[in-house]
C-alpha cells in the first residue's frame, strides 16, 4: 500500500508510525514557540549513547519540525538543518528565525525540520558550568567537563550525531531529504553524505571545511588577505591595510604587549566582513597616529563565559573538537609529552606562515584555539571514528552546493575548495564581498540565499 506522507500538523505522527523502523514508536510531536513567526512540532527521539557501546545506555535528541504551509499540494521535500559550532542549538530562536528567512518562498510545499546536535539544546545539552562560565582556567575546566561526562566524553562525535540525523529522518518518516549545514555542520553533512549517501536528495554546505588540517593553516592567511581586499575596496580606506597590521604588531612587540587579543579580533572578523575588516582598519590607522583608544576598544575583552546554555555549549564544543579534530600531538600521549609535542609542532612550518605574527606565538595563542585539548583525556583503546573516513569521495547520486565567502577566515574559500573535491557533484559558490555564513547572518542581504534558493528549485 503506499502512503502519502506530507507532513502536516496533524499528520506527522502517523505518517511516521507507519513508515518508521518497527524497532522503535514514532516520536510524540507537541506544538512549540521557538519565536519564529509560526508555531512549530517539537519532538525527541531516544537513541544509543554510543553504537558501539551498549553499556553507556541512552541519550535522547531533540528537533522540531515546521510543516509546509501548503497541504492541498504534495510536498516537494524535507529539508533538515543543524547549526554550526559545534556547540550552536539548532532549534535556538535565532537560528529557527534566520534560517527560516532564507528558506521562506520554499516552504510552501517543503518541510523544514531542525535537529540539534547531541549536546546541545533539546538534545541533553552538555552543562560544564566552569567551562561555560569561564570561572576557572581552561585547561582545568576542560579535564574538569571529561571528568564530569565520564565514560561518555568520547560519545560526542560527529560520526554518532550523524547516525542519530538519520535516526530522526526514519523516525519521521521521510525518505530521502536534503541537508543544510553552516560552519562546523558542513563536517556533519559530509559525514552523513560518507554513512547515508543513498538517503540524500541534496547537500548544501554552507562555509564548508574539510576538518582535516590540524594547523588550520588557512585561516590566518585568509584573515589578513581579506583585511587588504576590504581596505581596497572602501572609498574611505587608503594604502597597505595588512602593512599597517605589521606594523602594529612589531610595536606590540617591542612594548611587550600580548597579541592574542589581535589575533582573536582578526579571526573573528570573518563574520562581520567586510564592516570588521574596515573597524580593524581605522583601529591600526589610529593607533599609530598616537591615538590607541579606537584599537584598545575593539580588542578588549568581552564578559568572561560563553553565553546562554540552551543557545550554545561551549562543553560540546570541547568534547567534539577534542574527539574529532586533528590535533598538534598524539592524542594517547601523557600531558607533558604533549606539550613537547606542540612545540615541535610549531617550528614544522615555515617562519613566515602566520605573519605578521610568529609561529610560535600564533599556535600557542588562545585566540588560535589550538590547545584547548590538551588536557582532555585520550581516545578508548579502540578509538574513535573519524567524521569523513580517509580518502572518501562521495557518489553522483546527490547534487551538493558549496558556499564560501569570500572574506571569510573562520573557515576559509581554499578550504570550500578542498571539500569540493570530495564531492565530484558539486558546485562552489564564492559569495562575493561576503564572511562566514552569510546566508545566516543576512538572510535578506546576502547573495548566497538566492543560492541556496535556485539550487533547491532545481534539484
Amino acid at each position: 500500500m503506499k502512503v502519502r506522507c506530507g507532513i502536516a500538523l496533524l499528520s506527522i505522527a502517523v505518517c511516521a508510525a507507519l513508515l518508521a523502523p518497527a524497532a522503535g514508536a514514532a516520536p510524540a510531536l507537541k506544538r512549540c514557540d521557538l519565536g519564529a513567526k509560526r508555531a512549530l512540532r517539537c519532538g525527541t527521539l531516544t537513541v544509543p549513547a554510543s553504537r558501539s557501546d551498549p553499556s553507556l545506555g541512552t541519550t535522547r535528541i531533540g528537533f522540531a519540525v515546521r510543516p509546509r504551509s501548503d497541504r492541498r499540494r504534495p510536498s516537494l521535500g524535507t529539508i533538515f538543518a543543524t547549526d554550526g559550532g559545534p556547540g550552536y542549538a539548532s532549534t535556538a530562536a535565532p537560528y529557527v528565525r534566520s534560517l527560516s528567512a532564507v528558506l521562506a518562498p520554499l516552504l510552501r510545499r517543503r518541510e523544514l525540520v531542525f535537529v540539534d546536535a547531541r549536546g546541545t539544546g533539546r538534545s541533553e545539552v552538555v552543562d560544564c558550568p566552569p567551562l561555560q562560565r569561564g570561572l576557572i582556567q581552561e585547561p582545568i575546566a576542560v579535564a574538569e567537563c571529561a571528568a564530569q561526562l565520564g565514560p561518555r566524553h568520547a560519545t560526542y562525535t560527529t560520526a554518532e550525531t550523524a547516525d542519530d540525523l538519520d535516526a530522526v529522518r526514519a523516525a519521521l518518516g521521510v525518505g530521502r531529504m536534503y541537508f543544510y549545514g553552516d560552519s562546523y555542520a558542513t563536517l556533519l553533512g559530509q559525514a552523513y553524505a560518507a554513512r547515508y549517501p543513498e538517503r540524500l536528495r541534496g547537500l548544501i554546505l554552507d562555509s564548508a571545511y574539510p576538518g582535516d588540517d590540524p594547523y588550520y593553516r588557512t585561516l590566518l592567511p585568509a584573515g589578513v588577505r581579506s583585511l587588504g581586499i576590504a581596505c581596497r575596496r572602501s572609498p574611505s580606506c587608503r594604502g597597505d591595510a595588512a602593512g599597517r597590521l605589521g606594523r602594529v604588531v612589531r610595536r606590540f612587540h617591542a612594548a611587550g604587549r600580548p597579541t592574542d587579543p589581535l589575533i582573536a579580533f582578526l579571526l573573528g572578523a570573518g563574520t562581520l566582513a567586510p564592516r570588521s575588516y574596515l573597524s580593524l582598519d581605522d583601529g591600526l590607522r589610529r593607533f599609530l597616529r598616537g591615538d590607541p583608544r579606537r584599537l584598545n576598544r575593539l580588542i578588549a575583552p568581552g564578559l568572561p563565559g560563553h553565553g546562554d546554555l540552551a543557545e550554545f555549549s561551549y562543553g560540546l564544543e570541547i568534547a567534539v573538537e577534542c574527539n574529532d579534530y586533528p590535533l598538534l600531538w598524539d592524542a594517547r600521549a601523557p600531558i607533558g609529552e604533549r606539550i613537547r609535542q606542540l612545540g615541535a609542532a610549531a617550528q614544522r612550518l615555515p617562519a613566515g606562515h602566520f605573519a605578521p605574527f610568529g609561529r610560535r606565538e600564533y599556535l600557542l595563542s588562545r585566540a588560535a584555539h589550538l590547545t584547548n585539548c590538551l588536557t582532555w583525556p585520550a581516545p578508548p583503546a579502540a578509538g574513535l571514528e573519524p567524521p569523513v573516513p580517509p580518502g572518501w569521495k562521495a557518489p553522483r547520486s546527490f547534487p551538493t552546493l558549496i558556499l564560501a565567502g569570500e572574506l571569510d577566515d573562520v573557515t576559509s574559500p581554499i578550504e570550500a575548495r578542498q571539500v569540493g573535491a570530495r564531492f565530484p557533484r558539486s558546485r562552489l559558490y564564492v559569495v562575493p564581498n561576503r564572511g562566514h555564513a552569510s546566508s545566516i547572518y543576512y538572510p535578506f542581504r546576502s547573495p548566497a540565499v538566492v543560492a541556496i534558493r535556485r539550487f533547491l528549485r532545481q534539484n
